[in-house]
């Protein structure tokens, strides 16, 4: 599943059923610094924490248990790998261009 940033600012999530991998599209080069500022904080170069609620309201499935089970079930099994902090209720992405 990937963040989609539109030239725009719009974001949406893409993929959404793919729980193996995670990561911030841009249409835009350079655009995530300034349109992710809501929702993510930067985690180094080209990185940038998420607010996991965020990335869930993104999905539009908030009502839906089993994919948020499954979402959350991702979050705990790359947080041994540092892709993830439960404490703090965020997940980690790499950014990609289109």
């Amino acid at each position: 599943m990937y963040i989609f940033i539109a030239a725009d600012g719009r974001l949406s999530l893409r993929d959404s059923d793919d729980m193996r991998a995670f990561s911030i599209v841009e249409e835009q080069s350079g655009s995530a610094d300034k349109w992710l500022v809501e929702i993510a904080e930067p985690a180094g170069e080209q990185h940038f924490w998420l607010d996991a609620k965020a990335v869930v309201k993104l999905s539009g499935r908030m009502q839906d248990e089993a994919w948020v089970g499954r979402f959350r079930d991702m979050l705990a099994s790359v947080e041994a790998y540092g892709y993830s902090d439960l404490k703090k209720n965020r997940v980690k992405a790499h950014v990609e261009q289109s």
